[in-house]
Parts: structure tokens; sequence; C-alpha cells
């Protein structure tokens, strides 16, 4: 870590934009390449929606995305000054907390990811703060790939509190939150896909492309965001009427 600090905050901020955004490219743009130019008619069957978003809805999904991807890598100012006065909970060696811990930081950055997103989605969604913050990335309700981080800068500085939790919360190790922030580009990237995917579904409580497509189609159901656990359980999960 101490190189990475080393770094003026500038460039690594600019390195930082530039990664996310090579990212987000690659990972929505491949999946949208394959499944709804390429392949689109072998998969037609699979489409959730029958109908396909338009150019220009794509346009703007990407032009959000961008903008939340701004505001994201504008976050490392904060957390550079947090990690230079040892404000966070950071460690640098691996051999500090042993790998087995190591592993399973991450898989805790998951689940409370998860509860952070489901309460922080639904409290997006209460009257006096749903035009203000989540309405715009409803108004894309046959979501493509780009949609995943298509969001208001509003609520792209809410979804980014996850962050500064994860780093005040629990020891983490550099490597561990960059694997968990990709995570967060693949999962949101593959729960925006609009196609039904079977072979990707591991678990019964795994969200899906399926149970997220409900929800933006019914705004009052399936707020998760990895795991359907949270709606199950506060009577908010509804099943898709998707069928082959």
């Amino acid at each position: 870590m101490e190189h990475i600090l080393d770094i003026s905050s500038f460039k690594l901020w600019l390195i930082l934009l530039g990664l996310l955004i090579v990212r987000y490219v690659l990972v929505a743009g491949i999946p949208y390449l394959w499944f709804y130019v390429i392949r689109r008619k072998k998969y037609n069957q699979f489409k959730i929606q029958t109908s396909y978003p338009e150019k220009g809805q794509v346009f703007k999904e990407v032009k959000y995305s961008i903008v939340t991807l701004l505001i994201y890598s504008s976050g490392i100012w904060l957390f550079l000054y947090w990690l230079r006065n040892g404000y966070t909970r950071n460690y640098t060696e691996i051999s500090e907390l042993g790998l087995p811990y190591f592993v399973l930081s991450v898989f805790l950055m998951i689940v409370i990811h998860d509860t952070y997103s489901y309460w922080v989605h639904r409290l997006m969604h209460h009257k006096y703060l749903f035009k203000y913050t989540h309405l715009l990335h409803h108004k894309f309700k046959n979501p493509s790939p780009w949609c995943a981080f298509a969001f208001h800068p509003f609520e792209a500085i809410l979804t980014l509190g996850i962050i500064p939790i994860i780093m005040f919360l629990i020891p983490w190790h550099n490597l561990a939150l960059i694997i968990f922030i990709s995570g967060i580009i693949l999962y949101d990237t593959f729960i925006h896909l609009g196609y039904n995917i079977k072979a990707l579904k591991v678990f019964k409580w795994q969200n899906t492309p399926m149970d997220h497509d409900v929800h933006h189609q019914n705004s009052k159901f399936n707020f998760g965001l990895y795991f359907t656990f949270w709606d199950r359980l506060m009577g908010t999960y509804k099943a898709s009427n998707f069928k082959l």
C-alpha cells in the first residue's frame, strides 16, 4: 500500500478512473456484443423481455454510467486522506491475518454490501427521495448490460457509501478491496443482462437477471443485489413469470 500512497492523488484518480471505465466497457460490452448483436437471433428465446432496448436508450445508459464512474473514482481523494492518516482498518501484508481471513474478508464485503444495498435501495424508493435519486435508473424498464451503473449522481454517491463502511468496519487488504470492487462491476452487469442464463444461477437465494428484471418493471419488489435473502425475509420478493 505504501507505493500507492506515494503516487499523487491526481495521478491515482486518473488511473482509477481509467481502470473503472475500461473494466466497465469490457464487462458490459462483451455480453452486449454477444447477446444483443452477434447471437441475438440464436439466444432470442432466452430474452426476458421480448423487445430490445433502442440505441437511444443504450447511449443514455452508457452516458450516465460514465458519470457514475467519475463520481466513484473521485472518492479516492477522501479515501486516500483516511489511508494516509491511518484512520481505516487497512493492513498491508496478507500474512498479518492469514490467507483464510483474506478470502473471508471478500465474502464479508459481499454480505455487508448486499445488506447495505437492499436497505439503501428501499430508502431511495421512498416517495420523498425517489425522483431525486432512483427514478432515472427506473426509466430504463428494459435494461441492457450497459445499464449497470446508469444512476442519478445522488444515487451514485449513496451507492459509493459502501466503500467507507467497509474501510472502517472490517480489517481489509487493498487486494481484497480490488477484488470486491471488480465483483461489483461484474455482478451489477450480470443482473442487468436481460437474459435468463440458468447456468449462472448457483444457489436458490442468488439474485438473477430475471429477479432484477421484475424490479425494473415493478419497483415494489426485488431490491437485492447479490442475494434474495433480504427480499424473502422482508416480504418484497417476487418470482419472475418468464418461461422458456
